[in-house]
């Protein structure tokens, strides 16, 4: 048999006319393929010369130019690609497959023009890229190890001989010989073949659970035993869901103790679904003491016996939260404020670290390991089979995850296609013109499979099967309601790192506005903390303010998400105590994309951050009320660019992230007045770059309308503050109405900034009134 596989490696070598000495245990591994295979043919001699040349192609990637002008030609004419037609007609390139790719043209009635575009490399020209490849040994890939050029060339003709020789027979008779289970049935689709074997890791009889919280349900229970019950569902929900799959809550309008129960909800499920676990890590990529170190670094007073820094919390993933309006609103660009109630739907995915092997797609060996976390609680897998057909040019192995192959399966099956309406209806997280049954029909065909299970939990709008889903009602009981649990859990380990009071200097000194700040609009350059600290309590009518978002800017970055909140906590305790009772504090924030650096430093820490549920939660601890939230919503403010990679398939729909937190806070106390603010305020951001030059000279300025939903319900003489004032928005927009404004701002360049900007409108307005008269 050693003497079958020489003649292979010989005809390989022919193919590509280049020498080589291949290792023994590669030979090996071959003779072993071959002695398992023995009952199959073996692919005659050009076919064999065929395949080595495509596999050449695709391994190099030498055809990438022809498929991105393809691709470009395509896009031209508004022909979108998902995932397996862009695999489909790279492969046909790499193969030259002409016949198959005009045929795909034919069955999706596509302009034939097309065809012209499809110029795969001649056979001349692949083996003149390959010649290139291994006189050189250049590389830009990061799956690359760093070698001699000698090297190099070893590792891609091992690459190319094991994939070789995994050709030379049809995949089902390779992956029978290297899985037992194949053997045993075999299902030439991967994803059905995990199905059938793999049952513990993807099974799908709870695919979704979707509970809708109403007036209802809070009857005769009070806030805290309302999330007692809450807290114990999503717990069970957790255990119950299917690996990768979603938690769909949709909240009504509702109060609580005259606050809006409705956000105070929000910010309460968001952070106990994710944080509610309580695990020991151990894997390599959690340094508990850094991040210890860290925080302490930067907050005063933390005890570190409190904190236990060594706990991890982990639980369910935030992807966003859908604002939903019954009615059909538009603003035709302008700006157009709402008050109409909206509900909230709340969007969770689940991804729990499971260490069960699964076996290789390309090969279907288990001769894996596990490889990284391309994010948390996703693990990859690593192939180390030489003889698998998918490693790549540099003789790395196929790299995949559990949660790659459920999307890439997403997009295979007709049925999981998705209606191009209701892919329009659904592109932004802010939609209008919803009904509860829209709700339904969006969250199966975005974020469940064909054939899944889904269940209904306190929502009776669908039943039986509704999309080639099965939809099972349940009534909201939890099996096990966890008593007290609200309260074990904000006064749980993960709060002791952030929530501290810090103490502010014993001999503070006045703080002094700068010289040259109108009396009207006073300016201070400094901590907020420590200039309101100076400040006498109660003296403060109302206050509005943009903070800087976590280490969104270069300007504000903080080692991890505690030492961000213990700042934005303490921040809001000076303000509290120096606004008047009844006053209002509007609170302007987005729940953007970055690492809490709390869990792992690396990019796979990257999520979407719960920044607006942070914010409620620390600010009722201080003793704010939350009265409700301004949705600013900012319309498509990132174009028309295709938001799901082509695809119209579950698991690719996750909308644009189109509005901003404009949270509602009032002291208790004084005359509280009537609290009519929007729900939703339709507005665009300020531009602030003009042909790649930033005219404003701030980096992330928020529009004057915002401050002006306060200003429009003060009076002359009282008095608004802006902790975070940067380039002065709220006291520009307050000079303007006659509001006097107190402007903190740490760096003093955006003091000098807003000050300059504030004598230029000054100057504007009185030659406007000069040229009127």
């Amino acid at each position: 048999m050693l003497d079958q596989v020489r003649e292979l490696l010989a005809d390989f070598l022919n193919a590509l006319e280049v020498r080589w000495v291949a290792p023994m245990d590669v030979l090996r591994a071959a003779q072993d393929v071959l002695v398992g295979c023995s009952e199959w043919p073996i692919r005659n001699l050009p076919e064999r010369d065929k395949i080595l040349l495509g596999l050449v192609n695709s391994k190099l990637r030498l055809n990438r130019d022809c498929f991105q002008t393809l691709l470009d030609a395509a896009a031209g004419r508004r022909v979108a690609l998902n995932y397996h037609e862009k695999a489909s007609i790279l492969e046909w390139l790499d193969t030259g497959e002409l016949g198959q790719f005009e045929a795909w043209i034919r069955s999706r009635d596509l302009d034939p023009s097309l065809i012209a575009f499809f110029r795969p490399c001649t056979r001349e020209e692949t083996l003149s890229g390959l010649r290139e490849q291994l006189r050189t040994g250049f590389v830009i890939r990061k799956d690359a190890r760093k070698c001699s050029v000698a090297d190099r060339k070893a590792e891609v003709l091992q690459a190319l001989f094991g994939s070789y020789i995994f050709h030379a027979f049809p995949s089902e008779a390779l992956h029978k010989y290297f899985n037992p289970d194949c053997r045993e049935e075999y299902l030439p689709d991967f994803y059905h073949h995990l199905l059938r074997f793999h049952p513990q890791a993807l099974h799908r009889n709870c695919a979704m659970v979707f509970l809708c919280i109403d007036e209802d349900m809070q009857r005769d229970l009070s806030p805290e035993d309302l999330r007692d019950r809450l807290y114990s569902f999503i717990r069970e929900t957790y255990e119950r869901l299917a690996n990768h799959c979603f938690l769909a809550i949709l909240i009504k309008p509702l109060t609580e103790d005259g606050e809006s129960g409705q956000w105070r909800l929000v910010s309460d499920l968001v952070i106990y679904a994710e944080k509610h676990r309580e695990v020991n890590l151990h894997t390599g990529y959690f340094h508990p003491e850094q991040v210890e170190t860290a925080t302490r670094e930067h907050v005063e007073g933390l005890n570190s016996e409190k904190a236990q820094f060594r706990i991890a919390n982990e639980g369910f993933f935030f992807k966003d939260c859908f604002v939903l309006s019954s009615n059909e609103v538009s603003n035709h660009g302008t700006p157009h404020a709402s008050s109409d109630p909206v509900d909230l739907l709340l969007l969770f995915d689940k991804n729990e670290r499971d260490e069960s092997v699964i076996p290789c797609p390309g090969c279907r060996s288990s001769q894996v390991r596990g490889n990284s976390y391309p994010a948390l609680g996703v693990r990859s897998w690593e192939c180390y089979n030489s003889i698998c057909p998918d490693r790549s040019a540099f003789d790395r192995g196929n790299r995949y995850s559990l949660a790659a192959i459920i999307k890439q399966q997403a997009i295979k099956e007709d049925d999981n296609q998705i209606p191009g309406d209701s892919l329009r209806k659904w592109k932004l997280d802010v939609v209008f013109g919803v009904r509860d049954e829209d709700v339904v029909d969006m969250l199966l065909r975005h974020f469940t499979l064909y054939g899944d299970t889904v269940r209904f939990v306190n929502a009776l709008w669908a039943s039986g099967m509704m999309h080639g889903r099965k939809v099972q009602h349940e009534p909201f009981a939890p099996s096990r309601v966890l008593s007290g649990e609200y309260r074990r859990f904000h006064d749980s380990v993960f709060f002791h790192r952030f929530v501290i009071d810090r103490i502010a200097p014993s001999s503070a000194k006045p703080a002094i506005p700068l010289a040259h700040s109108p009396q009207e609009a006073e300016v201070y350059e400094g901590d907020c903390f420590d200039v309101l600290g100076s400040m006498n309590p109660g003296t403060i009518d109302g206050a509005v303010t943009s903070p800087p978002y976590y280490n969104a800017r270069s300007y504000s970055v903080w080692p991890n998400i505690y030492c961000y909140l213990y700042d934005m906590y303490n921040s809001a305790r000076q303000v509290f105590r120096v606004l008047k009772p009844g006053s209002i504090y509007l609170f302007n924030i987005f729940d953007y994309f970055d690492n809490e650096n709390n869990i792992v430093f690396s990019a796979m820490g990257k999520k979407r951050m719960i920044l607006g549920a942070y914010i409620i939660n620390l600010f009722r601890r201080v003793g704010f009320q939350v009265k409700g939230n301004v949705v600013w919503h900012k319309g498509e403010i990132e174009g028309k660019r295709n938001f799901n990679q082509g695809n119209r398939s579950p698991y690719y729909q996750y909308p644009f992230n189109a509005w901003e937190h404009i949270l509602v806070f009032q002291k208790p106390g004084g005359s509280s007045p009537h609290l009519d603010f929007p729900t939703v305020l339709q507005s665009k951001p300020v531009m602030k770059m003009v042909r790649g030059e930033n005219v404003l000279g701030h980096s992330a300025p928020f529009p004057s309308i915002i401050p002006e939903l306060l200003l429009a319900r003060m009076s002359k003489g009282e008095r608004i503050l802006d902790p975070y004032s940067g380039s002065m928005t709220t006291g520009r927009a307050a000079y303007e109405q006659g509001i006097r404004s107190v402007s903190v701002e740490f760096h003093k360049e955006y003091c000098e900034l807003g000050l300059r900007l504030l004598e230029e409108e000054r100057y504007s307005q009185e030659m406007s009134l000069f040229s009127n008269v």
